[in-house]
């Protein structure tokens, strides 16, 4: 039988400001732009469809990007480390 539910440990480890900086805007970014495809995608197939989830979801993922800059920044300021732990829950779902 397959399993439906799944933990899969993404990022695990102590890094530098700069190796941190490298994993986690670079994660950030393609999730922004996987949004960003999926709203150009849905306007193109339904031009009057509603991208407010996705305008939001971008909005929020920007201000996160921004936030960890800001982390990134204050750490290599005060000579700090980052420790990233990052597990991704998957579960399926039937239709």
């Amino acid at each position: 039988m397959t399993k439906t539910q799944q933990n899969v440990k993404l990022i695990e480890g102590n890094f530098t400001t700069s190796e941190a900086a490298d994993i986690l805007i670079s994660m950030i970014s393609k999730k922004i732009n996987f949004h960003k495809l999926q709203r150009l995608s849905a306007l193109e197939k339904y031009c009057d469809d509603d991208t407010l989830y996705l305008d939001d979801r971008i909005h929020q993922l920007k201000k996160a990007e921004e936030d960890v800059k800001e982390l990134i920044l204050h750490a290599r300021d005060q000579g700090y480390q980052f420790k990233i732990n990052g597990t991704v829950e998957i579960e399926l779902i039937k239709n």
